[in-house]
């Protein structure tokens, strides 16, 4: 509980060290310049871009460095071999197989990392247009309070926050966010982790009302993966009588 009561006012100490109220970050907000400027709104696009090249790149790196090895470094056999996966042969099938993902998958996953980023950098200005749209009209900037639980992200482990909403005075909020750490750092491990898997099928990891993944959480508030080093962030929830999905945006700074 102590851990978890620091990082409560970890937030705290950065609200009184730097004054930065909920108000000022709404003014920065105010304009479409100062949304594109303070927040963090890459798209699928992007994300989906970088990690094509990234593991593209690994496996060529991979490839040259398995052919490199096998010819002793004769670049002209290098070349000739780059692209051939029946090139070298290995003492298991698996090896074998993983050899053809390093040749065949880079052909793919390069040329679609660069297409997509392509697509993020030409559409990007009109997407940040509709998603300033959509913060002006159902939007708010809240303040984020650690919760203590820890979800499932892939192969990673993400913190969570409850973030605020503008209808709530913030020592409510404050106390509702204790409330729910204490809770939190009561339960075993076994219930935690239970917990933690409901709060995925809630639909923690892009943001979700605080009563879809707890009953005893008002509805306004906000659960989400917690959003960079800034105490506050920006949520954008559905529109309403649609069936989308919670925007949570980290803040810069």
């Amino acid at each position: 509980m102590a851990g978890h009561a620091c990082r409560l006012g970890y937030w705290h100490a950065i609200m009184l060290g730097r004054m930065t109220t909920t108000a000022t970050v709404q003014q920065q907000l105010s304009t479409p310049e100062g949304f594109a400027q303070a927040v963090n709104a890459r798209g699928k696009a992007f994300s989906i871009g970088i990690t094509s090249l990234v593991l593209g790149v690994a496996g060529l790196v991979i490839n040259l460095l398995q052919i490199g090895s096998a010819t002793e470094w004769r670049w002209w056999l290098i070349f000739r071999l780059f692209f051939q996966a029946d090139a070298l042969e290995f003492s298991s099938g698996r090896g074998q197989a993983w050899h053809y993902v390093y040749v065949y998958a880079p052909i793919v996953l390069v040329p679609l990392g660069i297409i997509l980023l392509i697509v993020h950098l030409t559409t990007r200005k009109k997407a940040g247009v509709a998603l300033y749209d959509d913060f002006r009209s159902r939007g708010w900037v809240g303040k984020q309070r650690y919760t203590g639980l820890k979800v499932k992200n892939g192969n990673a482990e993400v913190d969570t926050v409850l973030i605020s909403h503008p209808s709530m005075p913030d020592e409510t909020f404050d106390a509702i966010a204790l409330q729910f750490q204490t809770s939190i750092s009561a339960l075993d491990k076994k219930a935690a982790k239970a917990f933690a898997a409901a709060a995925v099928k809630a639909g923690v990891l892009t943001g979700a009302s605080g009563a879809a993944v707890s009953p005893g959480l008002p509805p306004e508030i906000t659960i989400a993966p917690a959003q960079g080093k800034n105490e506050h962030a920006v949520v954008i929830p559905p529109a309403p009588g649609t069936t989308g999905k919670y925007r949570v945006l980290a803040i810069k700074g």
